[in-house]
């Protein structure tokens, strides 16, 4: 069984390398991510095999960044939120390169940066996790996760605090 490090993203990674089959997805790993990380704009982390060394192969990815939403008419939010917005996390970006499709990557990628939305949360308050798909196909994927559809009208994904964990 492979072992894994999650690392933020920085020059020793091999951003060139990646392809996860998703344009959007490869560009924003290879022409702003790194920019975005060192800003302090959001916060790209990658999967690499523990014993990688540079340039280190990366096996997935993905950026969290705080942000405020108005949260009128969602499911699932917590009763008497004020009507301005209020904390959350999003997902940013998620990919997984093409050569670990279907070996459980994206999974466990979602699952690390649920804990750490879960506890950012806890220590500066949000009310969960939004994610923006890059395309429709991939909602089933949140779905199984526990996310919810916030309206028919965007691809907007919620997950509330407590199911963060």
């Amino acid at each position: 069984m492979s072992r894994f490090a999650l690392e933020r993203l920085d020059a020793s990674h091999d951003r060139k390398g990646f392809r996860s089959g998703l344009e959007s997805i490869d560009r924003y790993l290879k022409e702003t991510a790194r920019g975005h990380t060192e800003k302090g704009i959001a916060l790209t982390r990658v999967l690499i095999d523990a014993d990688a060394t540079a340039p280190k192969t990366i096996l997935g990815f993905f950026t969290l960044t705080p942000c405020q939403v108005e949260t009128e008419g969602w499911p699932a939010v917590p009763k008497g939120l004020p009507r301005n917005p209020v904390g959350a996390i999003l997902l940013g970006r998620l990919g997984v390169d093409q050569r670990r499709h279907g070996q459980g990557i994206g999974s466990r990628l979602l699952a690390l940066a649920r804990a750490i939305s879960f506890d950012s949360i806890q220590a500066v308050g949000g009310i969960g996790m939004l994610v923006d798909p890059a395309h429709a196909e991939l909602i089933p994927f949140y779905e199984k996760h526990g996310f919810i559809r916030i309206s028919g009208k965007t691809l907007r994904l919620f997950l509330p605090t407590p199911s963060l964990v």
